[in-house]
């Protein structure tokens, strides 16, 4: 009986589909693989784009108006830089804003709720990171002092622009231009994890904030004139001899017609009750003292004599 092996043509043509399949799994597998770390990289990197553009817009939106220049401030400056071979901006922020959230325990610390607030772009070991100054104290010197923390990492660029109701300014001062309409905001980061890394992918996110140019009121618990006066327009005394009372010096009050109160002679004392003791509140007929808060809240406050 003969037997039938495979032919070397055979061996061969198995040996190359099996190459060619092997590759292409190979292949398939390399490529999947970069595939989810493009992907990672892009979400980090949108991610820590987000993370920058959201302290930026909180902060931009609470910024303080004020009719004193020294309490109002929203300084942009232009700068640029380089990353990998191009060019890109680098701009800082300076803004005088008020938040309800301190940087430390507020406890005994002297921190109040407004703040100087600084926002800039420094190199760190893998690229460059957001970083932002917190100063608790509005002073003479508005571009030092305070906390510094970085706010996020992998941001390579910060361009700020100033509208002021026709073009967008690269710069603004507003000791000089006043309070800008609203400021448009690009934040560029990438998702690179070591320093070198070519090819990261990098993520562009824009928003435009709104600023409301309108002081804010003032302190609605300042009382006006009138009611810091309180007087009775209608008279000090009662009707038609109400009021009426026995002075030791200046004789009997009279009654009927005047209307004024009686008793009242030279030593100007208060109209007395039928018990000779003063009825509680007659202090000249003054009224109360009525504020309302910021919350709608009505409060009465006894006016002095």
């Amino acid at each position: 009986m003969k037997r039938r092996g495979f032919t070397l043509i055979e061996l061969m043509v198995a040996g190359m589909m099996a190459v060619i399949v092997l590759g292409g799994i190979t292949t398939s597998l390399s490529q999947l693989g970069s595939a989810k770390s493009v992907s990672r990289q892009r979400l980090e990197a949108f991610s820590r784009c987000d993370a920058a553009l959201k302290d930026l817009r909180k902060e931009v939106i609470s910024t303080l108006r004020r009719g004193d220049l020294f309490e109002t401030r929203v300084l942009i400056t232009d700068g640029t830089g380089r990353f990998q071979g191009d060019n890109i901006s680098k701009d800082e922020l300076l803004v005088f804003n008020g938040n309800v959230r301190a940087n430390k325990e507020i406890d005994f610390n002297g921190e109040g709720l407004e703040y100087e607030t600084q926002f800039r772009i420094e190199n760190n070991d893998v690229s460059s990171a957001l970083w932002k100054r917190r100063d608790a104290i509005l002073d003479d010197n508005p571009v030092g002092g305070g906390i510094v923390t970085p706010i996020a990492d992998g941001v390579i660029s910060l361009e700020l622009e100033a509208y002021d109701g026709f073009s967008w300014y690269p710069d603004w001062d507003s000791d000089e231009l006043g309070i800008p309409h609203a400021l448009r905001i690009t934040v560029k980061s990438t998702g690179m994890e070591y320093y070198g890394e070519l090819y990261a992918p990098i993520v562009t996110l824009r928003t435009v904030v709104p600023i409301d140019r309108v002081m804010m009121p003032d302190d609605l618990q300042v009382a006006t004139e009138e009611e810091e006066t309180g007087e009775d327009e209608d008279g000090l005394g009662g009707e038609d001899g109400e009021s009426s009372g026995d002075g030791e010096d200046g004789g009997e009050g009279g009654g009927g017609d005047t209307g004024a109160g009686g008793g009242a002679s030279g030593d100007n004392r208060k109209p007395s009750g039928p018990d000779g003791t003063n009825n509680g509140g007659s202090d000249g007929g003054k009224k109360p003292v009525i504020i309302t808060d910021p919350d709608g809240n009505q409060h009465e406050i006894p006016s002095g004599n």
